[in-house]
């Protein structure tokens, strides 16, 4: 089965995220910052990884950093309420980001990205 992670401090957007990856037939696992992953969460392979950029003591690009070095996956989305276009530019220059979407969201799109995979 498809594996999606989801890293989101909204609790809101995090459910909101849960049941579209769910709906779509992908296995998810839904955690509230990096700091919840156990060891066994690190090692699977998540078809994608969705997440927030902002989180309280790390910088964004440094946070996408961590996620890409620390948690196997092949795809990353970001899903975040920072919409500056300086940020997206740099976070899109990354290898291995799938997606970036800010508030309000554009859950066919999310859907579309997903479904592709």
């Amino acid at each position: 089965m498809r594996k999606v992670l989801v890293i989101q401090e909204d609790i809101i957007i995090l459910k909101i995220l849960e049941r579209l990856v769910k709906l779509n037939d992908f296995e998810c696992k839904s955690i509230k910052s990096i700091e919840d992953l156990n060891i066994e969460d690190q090692s699977k392979n998540y078809d994608f990884v969705i997440t927030d950029i902002l989180f309280e003591g790390i910088a964004p690009l440094e946070f996408v950093a961590q996620v890409q070095e620390v948690i196997l996956h092949k795809n990353l989305l970001i899903v975040t309420n920072m919409g500056q276009d300086k940020i997206k530019r740099e976070i899109f220059a990354l290898q291995g980001v799938a997606g970036f979407f800010a508030v309000p969201l554009d859950l066919d799109e999310i859907e579309a990205i997903i479904q592709t995979y």
